[in-house]
C-alpha cells in the first residue's frame, strides 16, 4: 500500500511510473536504506502482495525483481520464474561484480518471455580513478555492448548528473556522472561518457531489435540494431592503445574504416530500409 501511494503521488505530479522493483540490491547488507530478501521472499512479496495492490489501484506498472549484480541473475531467475510468474515482468541488474554476460544469455534463452533491464551502474571514485575520464566512458560502452548482445532490452544510468564532488550523497559514496555540475560557477560539463552513451541513445531508436553480428577479432567490440524505420546502426568500440582496421560487411556492401585508439564509432545504413 505504501508503494501504491508513492506511485499515485508521482502520477499526481504528472509522472507515470511504468516499472518498479521490489528492492534495490536485496542481497547487500549496507548503509543504504534497504532490506535483505531471499529470492523466494522477493517472489512471494511481488506475487502475493505488490501485484494485487497495484491491480486494486488500477496501476499498470510492471514489476522487476533482483535489481542487483549480474553474477546471480540466472540462478535467481530459476526461483523467480518457476510456476505461475505472470505477474513478474522481468529482472533488473547492475554491473558492480563484473561482466557476467553469459548469465544474461542463459536467462534470455530459458525465459524468453521475461525482460532484462540494466537498472543501475556508476563509476565509484572509491574503486576507479576519478580523473581517468576515458576509462569511465569505455566502461559504459563495453558493458552496454555486452549486455545488449546477451539479451538486455534497456539501459538506465544511475546518475544523469552530479555536482563537482560526485554527490550529494548521504553515505559518502561519491561517483562520476555523464554530466557534472559546477555549482559555484553555475555551469555544466559533459564528460566523455555522455558522448559514449549517446552512440546508443541517439542511433538506436525505441523499439529497435538487436541483430546478429560476427567479428574477426576481440580487439573490436560491436553490436548492431535494426530500427523500426528499417535503418541499421552498428556500434564499434576500440579500447586498445593502437588503431584497428575494420571492413564492415552487410550483404553485398562493404565499408573499410580505421578505428583510432580508444574510440567509439557508429555506422548507419539508411538506404535499404529493410
Amino acid at each position: 500500500e505504501y508503494i501504491v501511494r508513492y506511485l499515485i503521488s508521482y502520477r499526481g505530479k504528472g509522472i507515470r511510473v511504468g516499472y518498479v522493483s521490489v528492492q534495490n540490491e536485496p542481497k547487500a547488507v549496507q548503509t543504504w536504506d534497504s532490506c535483505v530478501y531471499t529470492p523466494k521472499e522477493e517472489r512471494d512479496f511481488a506475487l502475493g502482495y505488490l501485484k494485487p495492490a497495484l491491480d486494486r489501484a488500477g496501476l499498470d506498472v510492471k514489476i522487476l525483481l533482483w535489481d542487483h549484480n549480474k553474477e546471480r541473475v540466472y540462478e535467481n531467475a530459476k526461483t523467480y520464474f518457476e510456476g505461475d510468474s505472470e505477474g513478474i515482468w522481468g529482472m533488473g541488474f547492475h554491473w558492480y561484480s563484473g561482466d557476467h554476460f553469459e548469465n544474461l544469455q542463459m536467462v534470455s534463452e530459458d525465459y524468453p518471455e521475461k525482460s532484462l533491464i540494466f537498472t543501475e551502474g556508476c563509476v565509484e571514485y572509491s574503486r576507479f580513478d576519478r580523473n581517468n575520464l576515458q576509462q569511465q566512458a569505455e566502461m559504459y560502452a563495453h558493458d552496454m555492448i555486452g549486455n545488449f548482445n546477451h539479451g538486455c532490452r534497456a539501459h538506465i544510468d544511475w546518475n544523469l548528473f552530479l555536482d563537482e564532488n560526485g554527490g550529494p550523497n548521504h553515505v559518502g559514496n561519491y561517483c562520476a556522472a555523464p554530466i557534472m555540475l559546477h555549482t559555484k560557477e553555475h555551469t555544466i560539463e559533459r564528460q566523455p561518457s555522455y558522448y559514449y552513451i549517446g552512440h546508443f541513445s541517439r542511433y538506436v531508436k525505441p523499439g529497435a531489435v538487436r541483430i546478429g553480428i560476427s567479428r574477426y577479432t576481440s580487439e573490436v567490440e560491436a553490436c548492431s540494431f535494426l530500427n523500426p524505420d528499417g535503418s541499421l546502426a552498428v556500434i564499434l568500440l576500440n579500447r586498445e592503445d593502437h588503431p584497428v582496421e575494420v571492413v564492415l560487411r552487410h550483404r553485398t556492401k562493404t565499408s573499410a574504416l580505421e578505428l583510432a585508439p580508444h574510440t567509439i564509432v557508429t555506422v548507419t545504413d539508411e538506404g535499404e530500409k529493410q
